[in-house]
């Protein structure tokens, strides 16, 4: 399959659209595709958020359909006359899949299957697999390139990495380009506040200690979202065939190194540090290699640092100067305990896969 010309794609579906990454990628393929409308297919689980959508859906370009993606007859219907997919839907939350892993089994990688699935009825052109750099574990230290072992440590890792080999195992045989993306810790706004960063600035903001798991020595690649976008863009137009990405920045950072950037990031007085009981399995992260997408003409353009000051000030501003002032002085306040959720039988991916 050949590449994309983004000037002359007319119509694209973004699973996951309403979720952090994925109306990241909305709002990036509506600037630079100009002739395009895009469909949003979303779940709407507790990671998605309409609002993320706003100014997407003002373009008037851009239609929402609510739904889970191992639901293959809608799935099929959504990929209609599609050039170009897509596929950030998904569970991302590592400690969250210790709790609930059949979610992430569920979700990540059959859903994925139904997608590709339903990719081949419609003969479309491209799919973008967006991947996690959490399939390889926790590595030795030294940079590691896309052909390195697949070893995952934890559920949500494994879901991801069972996506990508049932991807390995359909889209030659079929006919299918399919190319993957990698991407370390993402970083930007509307993130769930669940994960890293955002925790840790919505904390600073309100005055309370960041919780630190462990000793906070665990390191971390992160990755800006316009980085992303563009590496994203630089595969629809450039990349190889059925060709795997690794994307990250060019710094990682132990999570007390974070930490003390947030608080020097947050305008106001914070409380410092708190150190908490690890979670399971909590190991770095090796450092990515990145030179395949490279090749491309990719480069990353910011770091960290030059991020955190507006995130620091989009973060706070979610929150009343009034209610800070309140927060400031709860003491039990800490991000909140993470609730299994059970997926039936009678969901619409098992009553897909029934059918089929």
């Amino acid at each position: 399959m050949a590449s994309l010309d983004l000037a002359s794609i007319r119509t694209i579906v973004v699973t996951g659209g309403a979720g952090f990454v994925g109306s990241h990628i909305v709002d990036d393929l509506l600037a630079h595709c100009p002739a395009a409308r895009v469909r949003v297919l979303d779940s709407f689980t507790y990671a998605a958020d309409l609002s993320n959508l706003d100014a997407a859906l003002a373009t008037g370009r851009v239609t929402l359909h609510e739904g889970d993606v191992g639901n293959l007859d809608l799935v099929t219907e959504v990929l209609k006359d599609a050039e170009l997919v897509v596929h950030a839907a998904g569970e991302s939350h590592v400690e969250r899949s210790f709790s609930v892993p059949e979610r992430f089994t569920l979700a990540n990688a059959l859903g994925t299957q139904v997608l590709v699935e339903a990719m081949g009825r419609r003969d479309v052109p491209l799919m973008i697999h967006v991947g996690s750099a959490e399939v390889y574990g926790a590595g030795d230290g030294r940079p590691l390139g896309e052909d390195a072992a697949l070893l995952p440590d934890n559920p949500h890792a494994a879901s991801k990495a069972a996506a990508e080999m049932l991807i390995a195992g359909v889209r030659s045989a079929f006919g299918l380009d399919i190319r993957v993306l990698r991407p370390s810790n993402i970083v930007g706004t509307r993130q769930n506040p669940e994960k890293l960063l955002p925790r840790f600035l919505e904390l600073a903001a309100v005055g309370r200690p960041l919780t630190v798991h462990g000793d906070g020595l665990q390191r971390r690649a992160f990755l800006a979202m316009g980085d992303f976008c563009a590496a994203l863009r630089a595969v629809i137009v450039h990349g190889a065939e059925n060709t795997t990405y690794n994307v990250a920045g060019e710094e990682t950072h132990d999570i007390l190194t974070v930490a003390r950037m947030v608080l020097d990031a947050v305008p106001e007085p914070t409380a410092g540090v708190e150190f908490v009981a690890g979670r399971p399995f909590q190991a770095s992260r090796p450092p990515l290699g990145t030179s395949k997408l490279r090749t491309l003409g990719w480069r990353p353009e910011s770091t960290l640092a030059r991020e955190l000051p507006a995130l620091a000030a989009w973060y706070g501003a979610r929150i009343p100067a009034g209610l800070r002032r309140q927060l400031r002085h709860v003491p039990t306040l800490a991000p909140r305990r993470i609730q299994a959720v059970t997926q039936p039988a009678g969901s619409s991916l098992f009553r897909s896969l029934e059918s089929h």
